[in-house]
């Protein structure tokens, strides 16, 4: 754990508390990644208040709460909680999410709000605080006295707690927006598809999956016959909803262990891995195509799309993923001029003639 700067506490008053709090969470919180944060931070707030140690609760999904970080909390099994999902409503902490107010149960295993997982683990006191977010609360801090009961909370530590909650909430809600950030720099934002970054860090990988356990791997680009009609005729909302389809169609058409990603356009990028035949490589590929064919023209027949596939195979085509991609497209035009609504493999030949 990284050492916060040294506060003598016992010689600080209460405004000089407050001062010194402050500089030491903000400073940290410039230098600090937000775990290393969460935990130099949380050191000197226990040893502030006389806890034990300080968990950080944040939201799984819309009506539950789980727990993210911990700091000090060695008693209790953290291995059986980490996992450990609860309704929002539910225990202190959901008392404080509703109420919007810190809460301090000093005999936390007779206390209404107890829950029997805390208990049986040994919680005798704690202080719950929510995180202030731009929206409402993200989450919440409990500090927790595990060896003993709390004795009462001066004015001035509360102060200071309600400081480090406030602090630890923007760091929650940036942590979280640049976690936004780089999966939109990874994801189409129409069909929430891996884009082309992603899909060429995927394929790369796939590469060394595929050699390191002898198999092939293939990539399969797309292309849909039609679509222009329905942009050109219905609008760019009826295209979007089309590429929606076609997404759809794919996600069903393909294995958990595949990748579905869309290049832009109307063009989608399918990797397909550990095969160990050229006959389940066509089987799949042919199923690929007629989903698309079937799954994306159910509300609009008259406006038809088809997919013109193109696939290369990896290591019979042993190349480097950019050359892979565009022996992938070469063989998609194959497809489309000889008719389309089908697909074609590159052959050895194909990729010699670079």
């Amino acid at each position: 754990m990284l050492t916060p700067p040294d506060i003598n506490l016992e010689e600080l008053d209460a405004c000089g508390l407050w001062k010194a709090a402050v500089k030491t969470t903000t400073e940290l919180l410039k230098i600090f990644p937000f775990p290393e944060f969460f935990n130099s931070t949380a050191a000197n707030l226990a040893k502030l208040l006389g806890a034990d140690g300080v968990a950080l609760i944040v939201y799984d999904g819309p009506d539950r709460l789980k727990y993210k970080l911990f700091y000090g909390l060695d008693r209790i099994k953290q291995e059986s909680i980490v996992k450990f999902s609860f309704p929002a409503s539910k225990g202190t902490v959901g008392h404080v999410l509703t109420s919007g107010q810190y809460l301090f149960t000093q005999d936390y295993q007779h206390s209404e709000d107890s829950m029997p997982e805390f208990v049986d683990a040994g919680l005798r006191s704690n202080l719950v605080l929510p995180l202030p977010g731009p929206n409402g609360f993200i989450g919440a801090i409990a500090i927790a006295w595990i060896h003993r009961q709390s004795g009462p909370l001066e004015a001035a530590n509360l102060a200071i707690a309600e400081m480090f909650a406030a602090l630890v909430g923007v760091s929650v809600y940036r942590e979280e927006l640049e976690r936004q950030l780089e999966d939109n720099s990874l994801t189409d934002p129409l069909t929430r598809l891996p884009n082309r970054r992603m899909l060429m860090m995927r394929l790369a990988s796939a590469q060394r999956r595929a050699c390191r356990n002898q198999s092939l791997m293939v990539l399969a680009l797309l292309d849909l016959d039609g679509f222009k009609i329905v942009n050109d005729q219905l609008g760019h909302a009826a295209g979007d909803q089309k590429l929606l389809a076609v997404a759809s169609a794919l996600r069903g058409a393909v294995r958990d262990i595949d990748m579905i990603g869309r290049l832009g356009g109307d063009e989608f990028v399918v990797i397909l891995e550990d095969l160990m035949s050229l006959h389940e490589v066509k089987t799949i590929l042919d199923r690929i195509v007629r989903a698309v064919d079937r799954d994306a023209n159910q509300n609009q027949d008259c406006y038809k799309v088809t997919a013109s596939l193109g696939a290369t195979i990896y290591p019979i085509d042993f190349s480097e993923p950019e050359l892979l991609l565009k022996h992938a497209d070469d063989a998609m035009y194959v497809a489309k001029r000889i008719g389309g609504n089908q697909f074609y493999i590159a052959s050895r030949e194909d990729a010699a003639k670079e």
